[in-house]
């Protein structure tokens, strides 16, 4: 990721005092005592927001929606911004110019990136695989009737009104296998710089027509704090440009159970198929940040049959949690398969010193239709779950 020359839009923004907004600035005098913290209990174990942190955030929420930054921006005119404490590349998506969704999503880092350029790809369109590979920090604005409790009790004690048809902030991290939870005091500071660095994008390109942050590819405006008493915002161009994705490491298991099960004399037939299933399903106690439930299946190809099924959180590699699997089904069914699929590269290159030292093959197949029915099944079980708390 570099910087583009001295030469490219280079702007320098004061930070605006006042814009249009459905939140008052101010808490009503009937609003609850506020809290030292908050979310104390669902961030247990980690250091949660302080109320004037949440009240920070609530303040750019409330600025930003004013903006209706989905009515000039698209999902891929992202923004950057590099925290200021870790030094990470935030990229910023807006949506909402359908209607639908109302959200600023930060995507963190460079496989953050990696992430939202898959989704834009429509590489990753299941929801359970969304949760379990993003990494981000949020602003959404639902419904009053969409809202946690935590939130209410939130909005209530800043003062939010409570009429009907008026959006409601909520503030959210994904980390990488968890489902989505409240904000840690990090995740606020980070939040609160992302928002603030739309903003700022947002009056460039309202004031100054002329300004074009995305005609050229894989570069984005940078959102830079300029030192000084006055709080003024620098504008630059910079490329992001992907790194190939690091090579897959291949599993490796215990030897003494791999010499146990080759010793056996076992008939060779057949074609397995292997396959990794995120499901979005929560694990974890009520009121605790949950994990996402991950399945594991090996399917005889000819039959339908599925032969070791195994559940895990997303903690699990892929690659482990299908090897074990593999095991499984050989120990199950008593035979060892001519030919063992996978639906990706990286699947087959984790996966082949293991299978093949069985003397199976280990082909990439696009659609495995055996597993797929079972796919079917399970994701129709567990669908009801996905988001639910």
């Amino acid at each position: 990721m570099t910087a583009m020359p001295a030469a490219a839009v280079k702007l320098a923004i004061r930070e605006v005092e006042r814009w249009p907004t459905i939140m008052p600035k101010k808490r009503t005098a009937s609003a609850p005592v506020p809290p030292e913290r908050c979310f104390v209990k669902e961030l247990a174990g980690e250091t949660p927001p302080s109320f004037p942190a949440m009240e920070r955030l609530y303040r750019l929420a409330s600025d930003l929606y004013g903006l209706r930054p989905w009515r000039v921006l698209d999902e891929d005119n992202l923004i950057v911004v590099r925290d200021s404490v870790t030094g990470e590349l935030c990229y910023c998506s807006v949506m909402g110019a359908l209607g639908e969704v109302l959200s600023m999503h930060a995507y963190i880092g460079t496989e953050g990136l990696r992430q939202f350029r898959k989704m834009e790809a429509e590489e990753i369109a299941d929801p359970g695989e969304f949760f379990a590979s993003t990494h981000c920090v949020y602003v959404e604005f639902v419904p009053r009737a969409e809202l946690q409790r935590q939130d209410r009790e939130l909005l209530a004690t800043l003062g939010h009104p409570q009429g009907r048809g008026l959006a409601s902030p909520i503030f959210r991290t994904m980390r990488p296998g968890f489902l989505p939870w409240f904000v840690t005091e990090a995740e606020a500071r980070r939040l609160a710089e992302c928002i603030r660095a739309v903003i700022v994008v947002c009056a460039a390109v309202a004031s100054q027509e002329s300004v074009k942050f995305w005609e050229v590819a894989d570069t984005y405006p940078i959102v830079t704090r300029m030192e000084g008493a006055e709080s003024r915002y620098q504008v630059d161009l910079i490329q992001s440009i992907l790194p190939a994705e690091p090579p897959v490491a291949p599993v490796r298991l215990a030897e003494e159970t791999l010499c146990s099960l080759r010793g056996l004399d076992y008939a060779v037939r057949g074609v397995m198929e292997l396959d990794h299933i995120h499901s979005g399903a929560a694990i974890g106690k009520k009121g605790e940040r949950s994990a996402c439930a991950s399945i594991a299946l090996a399917v005889d190809a000819r039959s339908g049959a599925v032969l070791a099924p195994e559940a895990t959180d997303s903690s699990v590699a892929a690659g482990e949690a299908l090897a074990n699997v593999f095991l499984k089904a050989i120990q199950a069914s008593r035979t060892l398969p001519r030919e063992v699929r996978v639906r990706s590269q990286r699947l087959k290159d984790c996966l082949a010193p293991l299978i093949e030292s069985f003397g199976a093959a280990v082909r990439v197949a696009s659609q495995l239709p055996a597993s797929d029915e079972a796919r079917s099944h399970l994701l129709g079980f567990f669908r009801g779950d996905i988001g639910r708390r």
